[in-house]
């Protein structure tokens, strides 16, 4: 197992230390952070974001757990290769890998966007390992309606330019999707993404999404689909965001029909980034995580 360590701390918004984990013979290197004790629950982002977006959550939640935020390749401080292919299926295969490094062997899953995709992935492989998911405002699946904006950046050359040469794309996201973002907060989700060469992984993240009957990562997502009766009897919830102007109310009742054993709790003023929008988001799914322990080794030590 190679894990690095070093220290990155990104003011009193992310005071937490750096760590790497190699997944791959390449030596690519993805970052996360780890802080608190107790069962682990992982963390995973969607786009355009990083572990940032956990931060709030993750400052509540270490005096009961071992919280532990991935940066999946291409984002946030994980390494940026520019000749990779950063699709669904790697990113989940990057995490399968990540898991294995840090040995987990029961823990929690919180997921947003893509996140979701990856932490189903694992779940799917792993269902014994799971003691509980929280899934924040995702489509896991072939978009049940075109959404304007969705088709709109998807045009290669405006692609290029909305996500490479400027971070003109990220300011969208991150305008349109949370109703509290200030400009010290901005700058935190921005941070890792300087650079053209930074901006790899947000480029080919866009042109990932399955809109279309052809596209290249659609079977990986049914292939999620399908197996999500793995998963019937696990204790799961989705804390939805009605304002998200992505992940749209169509995707909502889809999922209804993928996990109907999922409870959900909706926020009628939450949008894309809902932690950020919403203490009581936040409030919600602490509560659920602390219900979900496996309360016995308290009990018999």
């Amino acid at each position: 197992m190679a894990i690095l360590k070093t220290v990155d701390t990104f003011g009193e918004m992310y005071p937490f230390d750096s760590n790497y984990s190699v997944i791959d013979s390449s030596g690519n290197r993805v970052h996360y952070i780890q802080t608190g004790k107790g069962e682990t629950v992982l963390f995973l982002h969607g786009f355009p974001s990083w572990s940032f977006m956990y931060r709030d959550l993750i400052k509540e939640l270490r005096s009961e757990f071992s919280c532990v935020a991935l940066d999946h390749l291409g984002y946030g401080f994980s390494d940026k290769p520019l000749h990779y292919k950063y699709n669904i299926e790697n990113h989940i295969k990057n995490a399968i890998k990540f898991a294995e490094n840090m040995q987990f062997r029961k823990f929690h899953l919180v997921m947003h966007d893509f996140g979701v995709a990856v932490g189903l992935a694992m779940a799917e492989r792993w269902p014994e390992r799971i003691s509980s998911m929280v899934f924040l405002n995702s489509s896991c699946f072939r978009y049940p309606k075109f959404t304007f904006t969705a088709l709109i950046f998807k045009l290669p050359i405006l692609r290029v330019v909305l996500t490479r040469f400027t971070n003109f794309l990220q300011k969208i996201y991150l305008h349109l999707g949370a109703e509290t973002m200030t400009p010290e907060i901005e700058k935190g989700y921005l941070w890792p993404y300087h650079s053209f060469l930074d901006r790899v992984a947000i480029g080919q993240g866009l042109n990932d999404i399955p809109l279309f009957p052809d596209h290249k990562s659609l079977p990986k997502y049914d292939e999620l689909e399908s197996k999500a009766f793995l998963l019937s009897n696990k204790k799961m919830k989705f804390f939805w965001a009605d304002l998200d102007f992505f992940h749209t109310s169509a995707s909502l009742k889809r999922w209804a029909k993928i996990l109907p054993n999922a409870y959900l709790k909706r926020y009628e003023n939450g949008n894309y980034f809902l932690l950020e929008d919403s203490a009581a988001a936040r409030n919600d799914i602490c509560a659920f995580l602390l219900k979900h322990r496996n309360i016995s080794k308290f009990l018999f030590n």
